[in-house]
């Protein structure tokens, strides 16, 4: 079963439905308006979307790129969303109204935790992985990243890891690979988590080694499903260092910028 889990420029235009996402130069490319709000707040301020999976990514990451390094990580999550939910919450509509009261230099998403199921669409039913979800859902996902790109944020698409169930596994496979050519196709980074989340066999294993003592340590929740604490952080190990590349990246130019005025 399926679990269920939630400035100095013009902000960049939001596309009208159906249409992609306008992509930057460069997968993870700063734009001028994020650099301008660096050097504005001082702060690299990173939004966290998705599920119940995304809350665990927003612990994770505020722990792993803290204040004090020159970090805020925002949560955006909501448990029990996803892109089969729109009967429940039109997420473009949360996430408009999250960044207009908090606009952010980098947004993470990750989605998909509760999408491993067909949902209906003006009265048919969309099985999973069809033609018609994988239409809907990617149209869906297509306005979504629009959002998130709209306040000038570089955006990334976290992957879902293994999972102990061998068909619910095969359907997060099957959507990971739809979701990663989704973010090919939109010039975002996607980053898998899977390799971070089996054993040398590549299977599904709640016990892995730690990221700093390599002692094997609980990674995975009693339903087979979620993480522990250190269980994100090892997933978003590399997201992390990637965010503080960019974000030194980002201090840079506006430091150069500012020396130029």
């Amino acid at each position: 079963m399926p679990v269920v889990v939630a400035a100095p420029e013009r902000p960049t235009a939001i596309p009208a439905p159906g249409n992609a996402a306008p992509a930057p130069a460069r997968d993870d490319a700063a734009s001028p308006s994020a650099i301008a709000r660096v050097h504005q707040t001082g702060k690299v301020r990173v939004g966290v979307f998705g599920d119940s999976f995304g809350v665990g990514v927003w612990e994770a990451l505020d722990h792993q790129l803290p204040r004090e390094s020159g970090f805020e990580v925002l949560r955006f999550a909501k448990e029990a969303t996803g892109f089969t939910q729109y009967h429940r919450l039109n997420l473009e509509t949360r996430a408009r109204e999250q960044l207009a009261a908090d606009p952010v230099d980098i947004a993470v998403i990750c989605f998909g935790a509760n999408d491993a199921v067909p949902f209906y669409d003006a009265g048919r039913e969309q099985p999973l992985m069809s033609e018609g979800w994988k239409r809907i859902v990617g149209e869906r996902i297509d306005r979504f990243v629009a959002v998130a790109r709209s306040t000038g944020a570089t955006v990334y698409w976290l992957g879902l890891p293994a999972m102990r169930d061998a068909q619910l596994d095969a359907s997060v496979q099957a959507m990971n690979a739809f979701y990663a050519e989704q973010m090919r196709r939109l010039n975002v980074p996607f980053l898998e988590t899977r390799t971070r989340s089996v054993d040398e066999q590549g299977r599904y294993a709640a016990y892995l080694p730690d990221g700093k003592t390599g002692a094997r340590k609980l990674m995975r929740t009693n339903d087979g499903l979620h993480m522990l604490g250190v269980g994100y952080q090892r997933i978003t190990a590399g997201l992390a260092s990637r965010v503080e590349t960019l974000a030194q990246r980002m201090r840079s130019d506006a430091a150069t910028g500012a020396a130029a005025q």
